[in-house]
């Protein structure tokens, strides 16, 4: 019998390997959806280990939230908090990052005019009002003016 832990898991009893593309009902998943700012200010909550208890998931993910690189990159995260746990890799290696892929580059999204500098939902509503205003109180005046009710000085 070996003393080393490890080297038993050279010899697998079992494995079993799944092709998720033939799967019908893997089309994709929903994901957790918050606001702006909010992962920014309480991500690192989320993330937290409760006593052994470690979260994964593509929500808990700093890159790529959502997509299967992000539960990717959480589950290797999570592992090497609980290698660490366990003294088996210092606290500086629980971060990394991973190269960018070469046979897939990343493509920037490219926006329009339109979508760079259309207002948010707020600022329309703001804008609807204040021309509603101006074109009352320029019919308002335009009226009066006609009515006499206003003389040039």
């Amino acid at each position: 019998m070996s003393t080393n832990p490890q080297s038993s898991l050279a010899q697998p009893v079992h494995y079993e390997e799944k092709n998720w593309c033939e799967e019908e009902y893997s089309g994709g998943c929903y994901t957790a959806y918050f606001p702006p700012g909010i992962l920014t200010q309480y991500g690192k909550v989320i993330r937290k280990p409760v006593g052994r208890l470690y979260f994964a998931g593509t929500e808990t993910a700093t890159e790529w939230s959502g997509y299967m690189e992000g539960a990717v990159q959480a589950g290797e995260r999570a592992a090497r908090e609980i290698m660490c746990m366990m003294g088996r890799i210092p606290q500086n290696q629980i971060w990394q990052t991973e190269p960018e892929s070469m046979e897939v580059p990343p493509l920037p999204f490219v926006t329009t005019f339109w979508e760079r500098n259309l207002p948010s939902v707020g600022g329309f509503i703001n804008f609807l009002g204040v021309a509603s205003v101006l074109s009352f109180a320029t019919t308002a005046g335009l009226l009066a003016y006609k009515k006499g009710l206003l003389t040039r000085s």
